[in-house]
């Protein structure tokens, strides 16, 4: 046969090439019909809206309405947070709306600004206008680069990469954002310059106190106080009295209004261009709907890769929130979905000088309990927003900055975790409160960036470590009675092993070091005589010295039985690699020289997947149950595979027919 002939058969029968064209093949029929799914699919309203109930509609409005008033203060205040003018937050939360009624998968999800996203977009606002860049820019930029890492992960339905973040991280790295946020609304509420980090804002708050500005302590005390108090009204009488429960969900509209309204009364006789206000005003101006224009080029490669800490705040939080309000209310939600909207929503939002925005826990859970019925909540809310941008603008600019401050800090105060969530983390696993710890102090103190890299950085390497690393258990009872066999203790001759993990390249060799380090502790090898163990004699002492230290650690000091057989459950291998396929053949190689050709290496409970992948390494593969009786068969080298242990070990072969004539590395006899 020629080469081309050699060939072509070598691509007919490789694995590999049959899989490809055996998969191309199904996708190209299915690919017209999957791609009418996948584009409907991102538009969930076709599906929902022939549904709907006319009868919602009024539930609908009223939970719209509710969110668009919340949001209207959170919004100015997040912005805030980001620090950017309060108008972009405003800009930030009517397009969200109007686009989770088209692609939302879940009633009850609030979309639009978060503390989380504006303090994430803050600390790169820090980092880039020093270089000339507007705030607002920036913040645009990172709101386009979420978007772009949301469409490619939702796009290509690679959610899964999100779990890499455990929940104790997200604990920790969330509670030390709510601390920094509050840190930061330190000047607005006491009316004093502090600097930078926490550290510092600490430091500059208690030697500032004698500098402490009473109608701005006032203000943003009083904000606090009557935040709290309509909250506990409503907790406590909400359920009885409709108006009160409404007051309750609307407080930070309400202390918004109250206080701007006294802001207006007392400082609106105060030549503004000449003299300070009597506290500081927000200062919005809100002229309404900016024209669509592109962020700036130039800080897309700065920004992109900063812009990884955001996108993974967003996501998780996003999907958790959704997920929880899909479990309570007993409907399915599609996390691809969500963040395919997520990336449509940030990325076109961008282009309206916003923030980047995700899903709202708070105003989550207040959509919940107004009884919405569906995503079409969200029309009213975004028509909410977008009134307020039109005629509310000569108002909101003279709104203190100390209310703002207060509606943050009362917001903020709710997602931090309680110090029984890292006692729980510490009773329950070490290595996640390391992990909870080290994105708590490290957010603190550094940057979220360094805070949630560590601690998922900690995480990922300690338990490829552990696998890598992982202890193979040594079976000294049958795991199974087998009725065949006269007897039910693991016989002397025999050992078994049971690996716990994949054999792959990380830990293959050391899995398997264990096993033959066992049978040296606890098997004899073959003897030979005196003058051939002279003339075999290696150089290498090492082997001999390494299994007599071996069974003295055991307390070892007699010859054990002599080996027959070494059986490996693989009953919890999932996969093996070509690393540990080679592995494998050196732990028989090993088996051999130890214990003589003779010795047999078995498997049982083998997984199909595991037994092709012995095949297409070369490796071939027999029943062991079809060879039990035939001492000369292929199953007496190293190549069976039987269906439980008990069965493996049934047929073993017996000392007597065993040829004396390799070395027993380390007895006392060698």
């Amino acid at each position: 046969m020629g080469l081309v002939g050699r060939t072509k058969r070598l691509f007919a029968e490789d694995h590999n090439v049959q899989r490809a064209r055996r998969d191309g093949a199904r996708a190209a029929r299915a690919l017209p019909r999957a791609t009418g799914n996948y584009l409907t699919d991102k538009v969930p309203v076709v599906h929902w809206a022939p549904q709907y109930n006319p009868r919602w509609l009024a539930n609908d409005a009223l939970a719209g309405i509710t969110i668009g008033v919340m949001l209207i203060p959170q919004a100015l205040a997040y912005a805030k947070i980001a620090t950017i003018s309060g108008e972009y937050g405003l800009m930030s939360s009517w397009l969200p709306n109007f686009l989770y009624f088209f692609m939302g998968t879940s009633k009850d999800m609030s979309t639009g600004p978060t503390s989380l996203m504006g303090l994430l977009t803050a600390e790169i606002v820090r980092d880039y206008t020093s270089e000339g860049f507007s705030a607002q820019a920036i913040a645009s930029m990172v709101a386009m680069c979420v978007g772009i890492y949301c469409l490619i992960i939702g796009g290509l339905k690679l959610g899964f990469l999100l779990e890499f973040v455990s929940i104790p991280v997200l604990h920790g790295f969330i509670s030390a954002a709510g601390i920094v946020i509050m840190l930061g609304q330190i000047p607005s509420l006491f009316g004093v310059k502090v600097g930078l980090g926490t550290g510092t804002i600490i430091h500059d708050l208690f030697a500032q106190i004698p500098d402490f500005k009473g109608p701005t302590v006032g203000v943003g005390l009083g904000g606090i106080v009557l935040l709290v108090g309509l909250q506990k009204m409503g907790q406590k009488w909400g359920s009885k009295n409709k108006a009160i429960w409404y007051i309750g969900l609307a407080r930070a509209a309400i202390v918004l209004v109250l206080f701007t309204g006294i802001s207006y009364g007392v400082n609106k006789n105060i030549d503004l261009e000449n003299d300070d206000p009597i506290w500081e005003l927000s200062k919005v101006k809100s002229k309404g709907i900016n024209a669509p224009k592109m962020p700036p080029g130039a800080l897309f490669s700065k920004v992109f890769p900063r812009a990884v800490a955001p996108f993974l705040a967003a996501v998780i939080e996003h999907l958790a929130i959704a997920k929880a309000f899909g479990r309570k209310n007993s409907y399915v939600i599609d996390p691809a979905q969500e963040l395919v909207y997520l990336g449509v929503t940030n990325f076109f939002n961008s282009f309206f000088s916003s923030m980047a925005v995700g899903g709202a826990m708070s105003r989550t859970a207040v959509n919940s309990s107004t009884g919405v019925k569906s995503p079409a909540y969200a029309l009213f809310t975004g028509g909410v927003v977008v009134l307020s941008i039109f005629k509310l603008s000569p108002a909101l600019f003279w709104i203190p900055k100390a209310t703002l401050a207060a509606i943050i800090v009362t917001a903020v105060w709710s997602i931090l975790s309680p110090p029984k969530i890292f006692w729980h983390f510490w009773k329950t696993s070490f290595v996640d409160f390391v992990a909870a710890m080290l994105a708590f102090w490290l957010t603190l103190f550094e940057t979220s960036e360094i805070g949630i890299g560590s601690a998922v950085g900690f995480q990922l390497v300690y338990h490829i470590l552990a696998a890598a690393f992982s202890r193979v258990r040594r079976i000294t009872a049958l795991p199974e009675r087998d009725p065949m066999l006269d007897f039910a203790d693991m016989p002397t001759d025999v050992q078994v092993f049971k690996p716990h993990h994949s054999l792959i390249f990380y830990n293959a060799f050391g899995i398997t070091s264990q096993c033959f380090d066992a049978i040296q502790t606890y098997s004899s090898g073959a003897n030979i005589s005196f003058e051939v163990l002279r003339a075999q004699r290696n150089w290498s002492t090492a082997g001999e010295r390494r299994a007599k230290a071996l069974r003295k650690r055991a307390g070892i000091y007699l010859d054990p039985t002599k080996l027959h057989l070494v059986v490996l459950d693989m009953s919890m291998v999932p996969t093996v690699d070509t690393t540990g396929l080679t592995a494998l053949q050196d732990l028989k190689a090993d088996l051999e020289r130890y214990a003589g050709k003779a010795a047999e290496l078995r498997f049982a409970n083998m997984h199909d997947g595991v037994k092709e992948r012995f095949g297409r390494f070369g490796w071939e593969l027999y029943d062991g149950g079809a060879f039990r009786d035939d001492k000369t068969s292929e199953a007496r080298k190293g190549n069976a595979v039987f269906n439980s242990v008990s069965e493996a070990v049934r047929h073993r072969r017996m000392a007597e027919d065993e040829p004396d004539e390799f070395l027993v590395v380390g007895s006392e006899k060698a």
